[in-house]
């Protein structure tokens, strides 16, 4: 015999959704909900600043998604002509690609240059509410629990994207918010040690050019 459970909307919570065609990526998840941490749309907005390539003719340091790796941003050593409309970075920002979250496309901006950042439109632009640094934003997006979540999220088949929502309701636990400071320094200071070695690198491949001239 089947036995019918009749509740409010009311008492549902956030986990449950009515519409059969959109499926709750956090359902059955071990996530926390806003009880146990802080919602993301708390801690940060989303930034579209957008410069077109037709009405600006300065020089840009333009990321593609191909230079957020893992939590490292690539800028391009040269600046150049917008081709193409961006959004503009600023220091500080964390970016994560929308298009294909498994690729970890996901890096925070840890340098300021002469001439301007911008990025491709498919990075979503996380900006702080206030001055502390977001960096701890990094291993959170590349936690095996959110990546499970965005992969379930994504829609379409070619170029599988996930929304704006997805990304701002998500839920950063207590002790991730309360350890920020201390994992955003983590985070910094990783990411200086890291172009250190790509600089001694970069003149050690000189030097060895130097000594092999083609």
């Amino acid at each position: 015999m089947a036995i019918c459970v009749i509740k409010k909307t009311t008492h549902l919570g956030p986990l449950f959704v009515l519409t059969p065609e959109r499926y709750n990526p956090k359902r059955h998840m071990n996530l926390p909900d806003e009880n146990n941490g802080v919602l993301l749309s708390e801690i940060i907005t989303l930034e579209n600043d957008i410069v077109t390539s037709k009405k600006n003719s300065s020089d840009w340091h333009q990321i593609n998604t191909s230079d957020a790796m893992s939590g490292y941003l690539r800028i391009p050593s040269k600046p150049g002509k917008l081709n193409s409309n961006k959004k503009i970075l600023k220091h500080g920002d964390v970016i994560i690609s929308r298009l294909r979250p498994y690729l970890r496309q996901v890096a925070y901006v840890d340098i300021d240059t002469d001439e301007p950042i911008c990025a491709s439109t498919e990075f979503y632009i996380l900006r702080a509410r206030n001055h502390e640094s977001i960096a701890f934003l990094v291993p959170f997006l590349l936690s095996k629990a959110v990546q499970i979540v965005f992969a379930n999220s994504v829609e379409g088949s070619q170029h599988p994207r996930f929304k704006e929502n997805d990304l701002l309701n998500l839920v950063v636990p207590s002790q991730l918010f309360e350890e920020r400071e201390k994992i955003s320094q983590d985070i910094e200071k990783a990411i200086t040690r890291y172009r250190e070695y790509e600089k001694s690198l970069e003149a050690t491949i000189r030097h060895v050019n130097n000594i092999m001239p083609i």
